[in-house]
């Protein structure tokens, strides 16, 4: 486990992360708010902790974010307005997937070489603080993860591939894209995970 800023990061196959889930059950959300950003490019690792997760916390409403975010701020604002405001105040629980759409991959900022919040990001943080929910953000990538983020989350887990070798091989065939292929951001990262 590092520590930076206020930051904690883990690896998901630790053998405090049951300990650590333990304590984010106890957590007390009354004027608060607490950002979990689950990291990397293993699928199965995230859904799995996910599970682990609700079993501790409750169910969480899902929101993707490549349908919320755009190149347009002011369309992205409306869009960040509408979904906070059709969450129902009994729901505690939020997963935002595809948060790397926040990091400029849809944004306009893909080449840019120096990290920085987009627009569409401070907003979004600006709407989460004190919404005393609990938020789980999914970032294929850790140059996905900016100052300003790294910032606002309490904490991180970080999903790298299996560690054993028939692991590996499976996940590596997983991995195998038949109809094109996404590259990851060529910025460098700003993160310290």
């Amino acid at each position: 486990m590092k520590t930076d800023l206020k930051l904690e990061v883990y690896n998901h196959s630790d053998k405090n992360i049951n300990q650590f889930l333990d304590k984010i059950s106890k957590i007390n959300l009354d004027r608060s708010h607490y950002l979990l950003l689950f990291v990397g490019k293993y699928k199965s690792g995230k859904k799995s902790m996910l599970n682990k997760l609700q079993k501790k916390v409750g169910g969480f409403a899902e929101i993707d974010l490549q349908n919320v975010i755009s190149p347009n701020e002011e369309e992205s604002y409306a869009k960040i307005d509408k979904v906070f405001s059709s969450i129902p105040s009994s729901t505690k629980n939020i997963l935002f997937k595809n948060g790397e759409a926040l990091t400029g991959q849809y944004t306009g900022y893909t080449y840019s070489t120096v990290r920085y919040a987009t627009p569409q990001e401070k907003y979004l943080i600006s709407k989460m603080k004190g919404s005393e929910k609990f938020y789980v953000m999914e970032l294929k990538e850790t140059e996905g993860i900016d100052k300003t983020l790294e910032r606002f989350a309490q904490s991180a887990i970080e999903f790298e591939g299996p560690a054993s070798f028939v692991g590996k091989i499976f996940w590596k065939l997983t991995q195998i894209k038949f109809n094109g292929h996404t590259f990851p951001s060529k910025r460098p990262s700003s993160s310290t995970i």
